[in-house]
């Protein structure tokens, strides 16, 4: 089964629902889907759910488990079916943002991604946006490219067979 996270232009297909920040040293698992959505006529819908461990741009450690925020007043977390967003409270701008595409939004994405998209048939596609810290280490994500530690990447594609690591030279497959 694969899964498709889109950061700015950039698209990795992994076969497992993570993402991690790597060095030579260390992997540091940072954001993990636990379930995805969908909709079903009958029955309660399945909602999207996430772990995370960050830490916002001014250091201030954050950690969802499960769709909840543990020990933060400083913050507040917004759970729908399909996304969850992390914002200091009073803030517009997220500081992560997890957003499973419906497929009817697809083709607002560029043209290599639904391409990619087309092809592989994913069981769904998460969006990943936001400006977060994770082992000191800066990942800013917006609508064009993906900024690790300062590099950005944009365009690109990626099979990310062991989830998609980030590390400061870029993407790991």
């Amino acid at each position: 089964m694969k899964y498709a996270f889109v950061f700015g232009t950039n698209v990795y297909l992994s076969d497992t629902r993570t993402v991690s920040y790597a060095n030579t040293e260390t992997r540091i698992e940072f954001l993990k889907v636990l379930s995805s959505y969908h909709h079903r006529d009958s029955k309660d819908d399945h909602t999207l759910a996430i772990d995370a461990t960050i830490s916002s741009s001014n250091d201030e450690g954050i950690r969802i488990e499960n769709n909840r925020l543990q020990a933060n007043s400083n913050l507040t977390l917004e759970a729908l079916p399909y996304r969850v967003r992390v914002f200091h409270t009073g803030h517009a701008e997220p500081i992560l943002d997890v957003y499973q595409l419906p497929e009817d939004q697809y083709d607002a994405l560029d043209s290599h991604i639904t391409n990619e998209i087309e092809v592989l048939q994913p069981e769904a596609v998460f969006t990943i946006k936001g400006d977060f810290k994770v082992d000191g280490h800066r990942i800013l994500i917006d609508n064009e490219k993906l900024f690790v530690d300062g590099d950005s990447y944009a365009t690109g594609k990626t099979n990310a067979h062991q989830g998609v690591m980030l590390t400061p030279y870029g993407v790991l497959s």
